[in-house]
């Protein structure tokens, strides 16, 4: 019984966010999506505009996304070599 209300609990949540999605208007004017279709070549030089963002407008997070990955598995690899050393002597 309980495992049917569940199920039915989640229905309902699910029909309900769809039911909301659906009646949320899209916006007409997307300024700097504009902005990005329009000048993305002049200022890249990438035909791709996908490629424009993320090479040039987004350079410096996408670079320091790459640094954060790269110190995360340089400390994974660290505390798995040295796990379990006692550095007290």
């Amino acid at each position: 019984m309980r495992r049917k209300l569940i199920v039915l609990l989640l229905i309902a949540a699910g029909s309900l966010t769809v039911y909301h999605s659906i009646q949320i208007e899209p916006l007409q004017t997307l300024p700097m999506a504009e902005y990005y279709i329009e000048n993305s070549f002049k200022d890249t030089g990438a035909a791709n505009v996908v490629t424009s963002v993320y090479l040039y407008f987004r350079y410096y997070d996408t670079l320091f996304e790459a640094l954060m990955l790269l110190f995360s598995i340089i400390g994974v690899i660290y505390m798995s070599i040295h796990e379990g050393e006692d550095y007290n002597e």
